[in-house]
């Protein structure tokens, strides 16, 4: 009734399926709350429609932002709104004002880069900036780690556009009061603001004496920013330290005072997580980006020591303090995503257990190294027990904050049952009792049998802290809850508070009554009340909290999780099984970043189903059948329908396998392979289907047309054969050459060459498509090979069985990847590199070889033998990116720019730099194109359901890049699928690097 009546009177995407209500019950906390429905509105009034329709029929009402809240403040029952995929607009920026008005989908990350054309910025910068939406960093009042220079985000917002919850609009801001709004409290027509006047007054007492003694906080609701509005700051000369003195503090305090100048209810809805009101717009305060940064690394042999320094650092008034303890180092050491990131790490001495980030800011150059001599001198006086290394090039700080702002992934990477839980991650405490606070937590740890990563803002006294407990047992709950209990009481005795930026949620809620006091907390339930009288919006949350009882019911892989068997064909050596991998998506949402490669298909439909972390949510769904419970005094029943096969298949349809989630999230989430994996299984029982099967084997079916292919290609560009294999009519099919690789090799008189002296041969694997499509690349490449002096070996035809994986047919890739193994092994060992020149094809060696032919650890040795193979094969530019070059003639070479598109696999598993070094080795001026995946993506491209999307993918970067690149530059891609997506839909000649390579060596 009520998803009818949704549809009929908004404009919004209603979705009650179970696959979007199972994706839609976690976020990247522990739990997992199955809601009732989903509304995505395309405008405000869609959702006072929404919030309308739901109030008349008693449903609770959940506002999303991302998704990637840690405390589970983005799930429950009900009706969820989302408002990231319509509502993102940047809709007025005032440089004079320094403001901006936004829509609350938009994420923050693009905020900022469309405010940074204007040389501003919102101050508040959480490390999930480029996934967080506008809204959910005003739900838990987000901060960062420039917090101590820009405050919280309630310092930040000047006006809201809101609806309450019996479905009226409300405007805030300091310039319009609110309008009437009927309550429970008051007289009939007190007004909110009246309300909440009245409730803070009678409190302002206990708010100056039972409040956490830290200005970053998320607990509870912000009654403090209200009291000081009101007059109350300086009632009680007495009281100590307050709030508002603690915040005055920090560097924020021009902003803090802005803030509180008028009365402006806009402080109070931040930090509310939806409880009070579903925020449509929001009008933020800028600040000028800081013209001039440097970095200082301090390296600390002793957390406790850096703990202990961190006071006497703040008088030097840097910009941002940041931890990053020593599990979190060597972590990240292991982790492609930051392996290339960490240059500026000094390890010489070991591995630091406390390493601070300090960063000076200033209008000049001079004005931020001043904060540097201010450093040197307090080392100096104060003896700390540190190293101090400079960093001033903008590309080793971005690498710095990089690593630093993936904290949580590092932390997730962790391959175990026993995961770093939330349950105590985000306390704040006095920094000048940070130092006791990592003591006696430790201690709490230890006692426990398990140990704590420690990272993020020591400036402010709030460090994320994660133990490892394994939840899926009772005595891992156990021990969660001893843990957050033994925390608390340690949180009360230093004067914090249990959240510093991430939020109640439904893991901290159940603190609060405790942590304020019963006075303090009557006045949240009145401001509760007030706002919502009948407890729709995200209940459960700040106030009438769940207990640890019911919480533990509610988790997300608690001891009653199970994973089904599974016949997988990959091993799934890192995970043990597709489940275990699964179950390696922390839900914190990084696959909807935009930026790098990873999630191409969610990038172009904004779906949360086609998103990594969607994909992952429902395949874990299908391999547990969990219930999906939902807390048991809703009334919305208790699980969702089965999940089928079908579901998960229609999910996965749009993954382009671009193996990007492998690397871009820590947790190496590899949904190409779990996608090849799952597709067997339903292939098993279903049948393969004609096209799968024809795509899967080209590489034979190849062998068998390129002999007469003009044949091959007129048949192939036939309608009636595009409508039988279901491909799109407008899409050329690649054609056969009419000279082959194989033949033009048999011609040439070293064609048979076998290897002679090891260091002096290079095998030439050479893939499907460069043997009977693109002949011309493989040329290139011998020609080249032999310009160096070495020895070719090219073995017989072989195909790595890509096609087959990607086309959900791993079992018969198996014996095409026996093949290219045993081919490949006998040089492997002997230490003669063996190049390729498809990126997809060298991946399936180097990346899928081991879980798809290498037996269950501890069964054979067949492990090290493919990981030997896969050691040993190398891209060609890569491999050439490291001989000397310089004593080669060159030929002619044009005098045109190059224009690079990395291959999806090859920016994901190895990256670009090979083929620019080359590059520049030989002169060429070069520019990458900032892509994700080309969108073709093998087979993908061609088929006729994908064709749209394979294009919307292409727009969204890099068919513009080339259409706008100028008519001189020559355009490179190593993928063969890539070069053929830009040929058909932006009408340029495409060619591999090594092809521009040979040229520029005389050897084309």
């Amino acid at each position: 009734m009520l998803e009818q009546q949704l549809r009929a009177h908004s404009s919004a995407e209603i979705r009650f399926d179970t696959p979007t209500r199972l994706i839609y019950s976690t976020d990247a906390s522990n739990y997992k709350v199955m809601p009732l429905g989903v509304a995505l509105p395309r405008t405000h009034e869609d959702i006072v429609a929404i919030v309308s329709l739901c109030a008349e029929q008693g449903v609770p009402v959940v506002p999303r932002g991302g998704g990637s809240g840690l405390a589970g403040q983005s799930i429950g029952p009900g009706v969820v709104i989302d408002t990231t995929k319509y509502m993102d607009a940047l809709l007025d920026i005032n440089v004079a004002s320094r403001s901006a008005r936004v829509q609350t989908g938009l994420v923050l990350g693009q905020l900022n880069k469309k405010l940074a054309a204007h040389g501003l910025q919102f101050g508040p910068d959480p490390a999930s900036a480029e996934r967080a939406a506008v809204g959910g960093v005003i739900g838990t009042n987000a901060t960062g780690s420039h917090s101590i220079r820009y405050g919280m985000t309630a310092d930040n917002v000047s006006a809201l556009r809101c609806v309450l919850a019996s479905g009226e609009s409300l405007e805030i801001s300091p310039e319009s009061q609110v309008p009437s709004y009927q309550s429970t409290l008051g007289t009939r027509d007190a007004g909110l603001s009246t309300q909440i006047a009245r409730i803070v007054s009678g409190a302002h007492a206990a708010i100056y004496r039972d409040f956490p003694k830290v200005w970053r906080r998320s607990s509870g609701y912000n009654l403090d920013f209200i009291a000081e509005m009101l007059g109350y700051d300086a009632a009680d000369p007495a009281a100590g330290l307050t709030p508002a003195n603690a915040r005055r503090r920090g560097s924020n305090l021009e902003n803090h005072l802005r803030q509180i100048a008028r009365f402006n209810l806009a402080p109070l809805i931040a930090g509310s997580e939806g409880t009070l009101a579903v925020v449509s717009e929001a009008t933020l305060h800028l600040f000028p980006k800081p013209k001039f940064t440097v970095v200082a690394i301090t390296s600390f042999a002793s957390l406790l020591d850096a703990m202990r320094a961190i006071p006497d650092l703040l008088s030097l008034d840097p910009s941002a303090i940041e931890l990053i303890g020593g599990l979190f180092i060597k972590l990240a050491r292991d982790l492609p995503e930051c392996r290339g990131r960490l240059g500026w790490l000094d390890v010489s001495s070991g591995i630091p257990d406390g390493l601070l980030v300090i960063e000076f800011d200033g209008a000049s150059a001079a004005e931020a190294e001043a904060g540097v001599a201010r450093l040197d001198a307090l080392v100096a006086r104060a003896g700390l027990a540190c190293s101090v290394k400079v960093l001033r090039d903008a590309r080793a700080q971005a690498d710095v904050w990089y690593v630093r702002k993936i904290g949580l992934n590092v932390l997730a990477s962790i391959r175990s049952d026993f995961k770093p839980i939330s349950v105590v991650e985000d306390v704040a405490v006095p920094v000048e009792r940070l130092a006791e606070y990592v003591q006696r937590l430790s201690a709490v740890f230890k006692s426990h049998n398990t140990e704590g990563a420690f990272y993020a803002h020591a400036s402010a006294g709030v460090l994320h802290v994660r133990p490892l407990v394994n939840l899926k047992t009772f005595d891992g709950v156990r021990a969660m809850r001893d843990i957050g209990e033994q925390a608390f009481a340690l949180c009360r005795e230093l004067g914090g508070a249990m959240t510093g930026e991430h939020g109640d949620g439904y893991e901290r809620s159940h603190w609060n009554r405790g942590l304020f006091g019963e006075e303090i907390y009557q006045a949240f339930v009145a401001v509760k009340r007030a706002f919502d009288p009948r407890g729709l919006f995200n209940p459960n949350k700040k106030v009438d909290a769940f207990e640890e009882d019911t919480l533990e019911t509610m988790m997300r892989l608690g001891p009653a999780y199970r994973a089904k068997p599974f016949g997988s064909t990959f091993a799934f050596h890192t995970d043990g099984s597709l489940a275990g991998m699964a179950e390696q998506c922390n839900g914190s949402g990084v696959c909807r970043k935009s930026e790098g490669v990873m999630c191409p298909s969610y990038r172009a439909t904004r779906d949360e189903m086609h998103s990594t972390r969607g994909r992952a949510n429902l395949l874990r769904s299908f391999l547990t059948q969990s219930p999906g419970l939902t807390p048991r005094d809703s009334g919305l029943g208790t699980s969702a329908p089965g999940l089928t096969a079908s579901d998960v298949q229609a999910a996965l349809d749009l993954c382009v396998s671009c193996k990007a989630c492998e690397s871009e999230c820590a947790s190496g989430v590899d949904m190409a392979k779990m996608k090849s994996d799952f597709l067997q299984q339903v292939y098993d029982k279903q049948g393969v289907p004609l096209r799968a099967r024809v795509f899967g084997r080209i590489a034979a079916l190849s062998a068998l047309a390129a002999p007469v292919a003009p044949l091959a290609n007129w048949a192939l560009g036939l309608g009636v054969t595009k409508r039988m294999l279901g491909l799109a009519p407008d899409r050329p099919m690649p054609e056969f050459a009419a000279q082959t690789f194989d033949a033009w090799w048999h011609k040439q008189p070293m064609s048979g060459e076998r290897q002679n002296e090891g260091r002096q041969s290079v095998v030439l694997f050479v893939d499907t498509f460069t043997r009977y499509n693109h002949p011309r690349v493989g040329i290139a490449a011998v020609r080249v090979l032999r310009a160096l002096g070495k020895q070719v070996i090219v073995p017989p035809a072989l195909c790595c069985g890509r096609p087959l994986i990607s086309q959900g047919q791993p079992r018969a890739a198996q014996a095409y990847a026996r093949s290219v193994v045993g081919a490949l092994a006998p040089f492997a060992r002997a230490g003669v590199p063996i190049v390729g020149l498809e990126p997809s094809c060298i991946s399936a060696i180097k990346d899928d070889y081991v879980d798809l032919i290498g037996a269950k650890a501890g069964a054979d040795d067949g492990v090290d033998t493919v990981r030997a193979v896969a050691r040993a094969t190398r891209p060609i530019e890569d491999w050439l990116s490291e001989q000397d070059l310089s004593a080669l003639s060159t030929g002619a070479r044009p005098p045109a720019p190059l224009l690079l598109h990395g291959h999806c696999h090859q920016k994901a598993l190895w990256g670009t730099g090979g083929t620019k070094r080359v590059l520049d080795k030989l002169g060429y001026a070069l520019t990458e194109v900032d892509s994700t995946c080309c969108g073709m993506a093998g087979a993908f491209g061609y088929e006729a359901e994908h064709a749209e999307i394979s294009r919307q993918i292409g727009e969204l970067a890099l068919l513009p890049a080339v259409r706008n690149a100028p008519a001189e530059a020559r355009v490179l891609a190593g993928g063969t699928s890539c070069r053929e997506q830009i040929t058909h839909l932006a009408g340029r000649d495409v060619r591999h690097p090594i092809e521009v390579i040979a040229e520029a060596l005389g050897a084309g």
